[in-house]
């Protein structure tokens, strides 16, 4: 499997960053990307890559930090690291408002315009905001992934049409998810990845913040049920998808 989407660097995880990557490898992961969503974070999801061949990462800024600012000389250092995949996470985010709408915006065209002179492709984060994210996809034209999806399937439409690929998370796992089922029943099979989130994304068998990248396979299982295939199909086919969308 592959955990596409696993904050390695966030404390609760980095403290005890052997455990976590031998645990995960045991219960059959055998990739992970660090989204490192804040400058703060990038060289140690850089030094993290280095010292575990299974590791990867990527740097943005999270919509939700965008005040903290960008470092652009150290950024385009990083982005030519070997294992730096992807640009992210970034994206819009209006909870708990919509506030910094305008700033947010702003960044999310800055970042996919530095995707697209990287040739590398987006991570994306949404949360309410499906409705101003389309436009500036749609203008650079860069490869993107939306993590965590929880839409419905007329807002995931036009991002498939733009050749989205979908990423879920523990949300899949949950008894009343059946927003998020039927989506998962709905994107086409080459278009999906799973991902943990963790710490941050509870599961049906473990909450926040104690989810470790070992959690992919309760999505995976999740998604199996959902769709009918068989947990071995779902583990080939979305490890494949994240290889090809990465480039690995």
């Amino acid at each position: 499997m592959f955990d596409v989407h696993a904050h390695l660097t966030d404390e609760v995880i980095y403290g005890d960053l052997d455990k976590v990557i031998k645990e995960a490898q045991t219960a059959g992961v055998k990739r992970f990307l660090i989204p490192a969503y804040s400058k703060n974070f990038w060289l140690r999801a850089k030094d993290i890559a280095e010292k575990y061949p299974a590791v990867y990462f990527a740097v943005g800024v999270h919509p939700l930090f965008v005040a903290e600012g960008d470092d652009p000389e150290l950024r385009e250092t990083l982005v030519k690291h070997p294992k730096c995949l992807a640009i992210g996470e970034v994206g819009l985010d209006y909870v708990p408002d919509d506030s910094q709408k305008p700033l947010q915006t702003a960044w999310l065209e800055r970042e996919a315009a530095f995707a697209a002179k990287h040739d590398k492709p987006l991570v994306i984060h949404c949360r309410k905001a499906y409705c101003d994210l389309l436009e500036p996809l749609k203008e650079f034209g860069v490869p993107f992934v939306l993590h965590s999806c929880s839409c419905s399937r007329e807002q995931v439409k036009p991002f498939l049409d733009l050749g989205a690929h979908v990423s879920f998370s523990g949300t899949l796992t949950r008894a009343n998810a059946k927003k998020v089922l039927d989506l998962a029943r709905y994107v086409p099979r080459d278009r999906v990845m799973l991902e943990t989130d963790s710490p941050y994304i509870g599961t049906a068998k473990v909450r926040p913040p104690f989810v470790r990248p070992a959690q992919v396979m309760e999505v995976a299982e999740s998604y199996s049920q959902a769709t009918g295939l068989t947990l071995k199909e779902v583990e080939n086919f979305t490890d494949k998808n994240a290889a090809r969308f990465f480039v690995i």
